[in-house]
């Protein structure tokens, strides 16, 4: 009956378990659902893609479990695409930490390359941005992803560009240019060639190849593989690039020709090339001497640079509160934890009770069986063998104080040769009157010890590579016992002996190569002498 009782509430909570499973899986793949919509929202309606995003309800651990890296690379690309360059940051770094741990190496390569980007931009050659550009090659190439690769191959030339090194970035474009022309399912890396061709020789003075490439990038408008937001980004701030050049030349009518089609994305701009714009059309009224239009391009950055700081006050109040959330989720976390392991540790305590339970119940049955089957000759029987037995213990207890007393006897004797002589005698004495002490093999390393304990005491410090069995045998040997006589003490064979004194003789090979175990034995411990206990 107690069988039938466990087995149905065993099966009742198994049948809980999958139910809240099957509960927990269905609510997961409604939340992975928001995750795949902003995927393919972010590109053409970031704003879209951020609501899908914030759909995604707390925790978001659990929620979309194994998808974590995903989530928070789409954080990082709205960050990027709202100019939330603190928040930009930690998501990346997010999104890195969890695809090293779901083993999502796209995720992973792509992470690192945006980590090196920012970080080389906000510290150029910056130990800490290489690292992630070496991070990025290895996990771009662990997903085998060519695509990933060819963006970190371009990475050179970008440091080269940022450092104004502008005739050696474009050797590096150049050099692959026509590689990343037929990348063909990703027009991006071509359009991204163009652009650094483009900012390079609009820096080094040469329009002719400057408008060569940037007409290229603007031609892959109606490249399908490329976001149109993403290709205006580019053309954006080459617009003001090329501006900035003819307002150094003081070439103002193409200057206000350029500022014109600086200002007609507005849309597309970044933080850095809004100020850009809002400081040059600042310079070019202050050039042309119209105060109220310099004076409204001022204000215009003033209160851009307000929004900024506004913007950044807003992103570290998100990081703390990011940081409290992750702190209440740990803490949380923890107890369940503990609750967990309090629960865990009852169900042990009622297994354990159940289990000694019956195990009591079944000795007692077993018990009750054997007493009252056993027969009153039986009983007799045990019992006179029980006092037999204590008997013998007893002499076996005296008959040990008398050995321990002629163990002293021997100690006390100065002369080695008189003691291994008397040695001898008491051990083929032991081995006559006590086989059964003698068959515990334990006991001959204490009684020998308290004959000769620097014998003991010298050969672990010499040959620590023995073991005690080996160390016996060596005494034995030392004391002057063939291997016959060494295999009756020891309860063993003569080939057994052998091969024991084989092994030792190849542990201590280092001293035995010019002379035989037992030479080396005696002549290292002819100087010994023993001492009582």
């Amino acid at each position: 009956m107690f069988n039938y009782y466990l087995k149905g509430i065993l099966y009742c909570f198994i049948l809980s378990l999958s139910f809240s499973s099957a509960f927990a899986q269905s609510n997961e793949n409604d939340f992975v659902k928001y995750l795949d919509a902003a995927s393919n929202a972010i590109d053409e309606n970031p704003k879209l893609a951020k609501r899908y995003l914030d759909s995604i309800p707390q925790p978001i651990d659990s929620n979309i479990e194994g998808r974590l890296a995903d989530y928070y690379r789409l954080k990082g690309i709205l960050n990027d695409e709202f100019d939330e360059q603190a928040l930009l940051l930690q998501n990346f770094m997010q999104a890195l930490k969890f695809a090293k741990i779901e083993k999502n190496y796209d995720v992973a390569g792509m992470s690192s390359l945006e980590l090196f980007y920012n970080t080389y931009l906000l510290k150029q050659d910056s130990v800490l941005a290489y690292s992630y550009l070496s991070e990025a090659k290895k996990y771009y190439t662990l997903s085998n992803n060519t695509n990933g690769l060819a963006e970190v191959k371009q990475m050179p030339a970008y440091v080269a560009l940022n450092k104004g090194n502008y005739n050696k970035s474009n050797a590096i474009v150049l050099n692959d240019l026509e590689f990343y022309k037929n990348i063909k399912d990703d027009g991006y890396y071509y359009m991204y060639a163009l652009f650094m061709l483009t900012f390079n020789y609009t820096n080094l003075g040469d329009l002719g190849n400057a408008h060569k490439y940037f007409n290229a990038l603007k031609a892959l408008k109606n490249d399908k593989t490329i976001p149109e937001s993403l290709h205006k980004k580019h053309v954006v701030t080459l617009y003001g690039d090329i501006a900035d050049f003819y307002y150094e030349n003081n070439i103002l009518d193409s200057l206000e020709v350029y500022l014109k089609k600086f200002g007609s994305l507005r849309s597309a701009m970044n933080d850095y090339d809004t100020r850009h714009y809002f400081r040059l059309n600042f310079d070019y009224y202050d050039r042309i001497q119209n105060s109220e239009l310099k004076n409204a391009f001022k204000d215009s950055l003033r209160n851009f640079e307000a929004l900024q700081m506004q913007k950044t006050l807003d992103a570290s109040v998100q990081i703390n509160k990011d940081l409290i959330q992750t702190e209440s989720k740990l803490e949380s976390e923890i107890e369940k934890k503990h609750i967990n392991r309090y629960v865990i540790m009852l169900l042990g305590v009622i297994l354990f009770a159940l289990i000694v339970f019956v195990i009591v119940k079944y000795k007692k049955i077993k018990t009750a069986i054997i007493e009252y089957t056993k027969s009153d000759k039986e009983y007799s029987f045990l019992k006179t063998n029980h006092e037999k037995l204590k008997a013998k213990v007893i002499g076996l207890e005296e008959y040990i104080t008398e050995v321990k007393k002629e163990v002293k006897a021997i100690s006390s004797i100065e002369d080695v040769d008189t003691q291994k002589i008397k040695i001898k005698e008491l051990y083929k004495n032991i081995h006559h009157n006590s086989s059964t002490f003698l068959a515990k093999e334990e006991n001959y390393l204490g009684l020998i010890n308290d004959l000769n304990i620097e014998f003991f005491t010298q050969m672990k410090s010499l040959h620590p590579k023995l073991n005690d069995s080996e160390i016996i045998i060596c005494y034995y040997l030392y004391i002057g016992f063939k291997n016959k006589e060494i295999a009756a003490f020891l309860n063993s064979s003569t080939r057994a002996v052998e091969s024991k004194r084989y092994r030792i003789s190849k542990k201590m090979d280092d001293v035995t190569k010019n002379t035989s175990l037992l030479e080396y034995l005696n002549e290292t411990f002819k100087e010994t002498k023993t001492r009582a206990i």
